[in-house]
């Protein structure tokens, strides 16, 4: 049964689609699977070996420089048991080997040995290979896909008028929301700052174009009421100031949990927004 709409502004949402795990579930299968989702800096990935890992949705990836420089990207899962390969940052390895049984991978994900007594009878099989997954450069920041295909909308000429390839890169700071993803994407479009266009690269990067410079918030969903953003500041931006947002979307989280959907004005971007969720969640 479909959860009953409350009240909360133009094109409010149901509050049992901020508040319920189920909606969130929903959400990885029919938004994060199927979108360009943000995973880190180029600059981050430069050498052989230099690896990035994020769980973005629920979905445990990382992308990996092959020795020839090329990008990778592979579900951060071991073929063997479904363990994780990789803690959540970044590192550099010459090899991927899972710590818990030893099975081993070069950086472009095909499988090279494991110990004796948990080698696969068929090495060369390809179902041992990581699985891989569609990723992307695009200016100076790098995007994975976990579907077959990202969905209809989700260009990226928004991120290529910021030109953030001709901005100096000045920082990386990170908030830590406790509130659905959702809350945290509509307060900070209700609330763009002073002197700044606000856009949303569909469906979790947030852009800040300001005079002389931008601001990418990476908005990580991590869990369905935990939310984590990297703020990458380029240029003559001011520093990222996610208080005002932080304090809405913690106080929308606890009008949800009451069955209230949050009252937020009915901005363009928003309603966009809620749109395609509401869209997401019917399909």
């Amino acid at each position: 049964m479909s959860p009953s709409p409350a009240s909360g502004g133009a094109g409010a949402l149901p509050a049992a689609l901020y508040a319920r795990p189920e909606a969130f579930q929903r959400e990885r299968r029919t938004i994060f699977q199927s979108s360009w989702l943000p995973v880190a800096r180029a600059a981050a990935i430069k050498a052989p070996g230099d690896y990035v890992a994020q769980s973005i949705g629920g979905w445990p990836v990382f992308v990996i420089a092959e020795r020839n420089g090329a990008l990778a990207a592979f579900r951060n899962v071991c073929r063997h048991q479904g363990l994780p390969l990789f803690d959540t940052g970044a590192g550099r390895c010459e090899q991927i080997r899972c710590r818990y049984h030893g099975w081993t991978y070069d950086t472009a994900g095909a499988f090279i040995e494991a110990p004796p007594k948990v080698a696969p009878p068929d090495p060369a099989d390809p179902l041992h290979r990581l699985e891989a997954v569609k990723v992307l450069a695009s200016e100076g920041l790098i995007f994975v896909c976990l579907g077959a295909s990202p969905t209809a909308g989700d260009g990226l000429g928004s991120l290529a008028a910021l030109k953030l390839g001709a901005l100096e890169f000045r920082e990386e700071a990170v908030t830590d929301i406790d509130a659905n993803w959702k809350l945290v994407i509509e307060a900070a479009l209700s609330m763009a700052p002073a002197g700044a266009r606000r856009d949303l690269l569909w469906p979790v990067t947030i852009l800040d174009a300001t005079a002389g410079g931008a601001i990418v918030h990476q908005v990580i969903p991590r869990a369905f009421q935990r939310t984590r953003i990297h703020h990458l500041r380029y240029g003559a931006a001011p520093a990222a100031d996610m208080n005002s947002v932080k304090i809405a979307a913690l106080a929308a989280q606890a009008a949800c949990e009451q069955g209230n959907a949050p009252a937020l004005d009915g901005k363009a971007a928003l309603v966009d927004f809620r749109t395609r969720v509401a869209a997401s969640h019917a399909a």
